[in-house]
């Protein structure tokens, strides 16, 4: 049995090849891979002292759509589409102000991985990584994980991709705040007392 595993930071230029002419879709359990990386992103934030994430569909479907796009290409990187990771998920109508990206990917002869081992080797993997580190303990608030795998003759082509947002963070406005200055009169000084007149004895 071979197999090759990678990953790639969010700054990592675009690469990979044309699909063959015997490639076929791999059937995977997306959801329960989307449950199991998201878990075990929130109890590796949960140990730094952090609050969870929360699957957002926006992210999981343009999370989900570059997976797919990569697993048959065999691409890495975050432009390999010719789009950023933000456009992709401006794309689904998320209204971020906060985007980051994971992206994970292997393959093995002749027989796969299973969703399970993907989704360890991929966590493992984002968490000995400084960049994708950041990612999983970043200032996203909602997450949403695609993968793909697709068969090239004899190996099985395995991409992960994790985007965190953050939606709405418009600065809050100040509080106006009205100043009201009561005028005082001048305090008159008081009027002079006469000096009593000496008596003469």
């Amino acid at each position: 049995m071979s197999s090759r595993f990678f990953l790639v930071a969010l700054a990592a230029t675009a690469g990979g090849g044309l699909s063959s002419a015997h490639a076929q879709d791999y059937p995977l359990d997306r959801a329960a891979v989307s449950r199991a990386v998201i878990a075990e992103t929130n109890a590796w934030r949960a140990a730094k002292g952090l609050p969870p994430v929360s699957s957002h569909p926006q992210l999981e479907a343009a999370a989900t759509a570059y997976a797919r796009y990569l697993a048959p290409t065999e691409g890495v990187g975050h432009t390999a589409d010719g789009r950023s990771p933000a456009i992709r998920v401006r794309a689904t109508g998320y209204n971020y102000c906060f985007v980051a990206e994971n992206m994970w990917g292997g393959w093995r002869r002749p027989n796969p991985m299973t969703e399970a081992e993907a989704s360890r080797k991929a966590m493992d993997a984002w968490k000995k990584s400084p960049g994708h580190n950041a990612n999983l303990l970043g200032k996203g608030k909602n997450v949403g994980v695609g993968i793909a795998a697709w068969r090239q003759g004899d190996r099985v082509v395995f991409r992960m991709v994790q985007v965190f947002g953050t939606a709405d963070c418009a600065p809050k406005p100040k509080p106006f705040v009205t100043k009201v200055t009561q005028k005082v009169a001048p305090k008159k000084a008081p009027a002079a007392q006469p000096r009593p007149k000496p008596s003469h004895q």
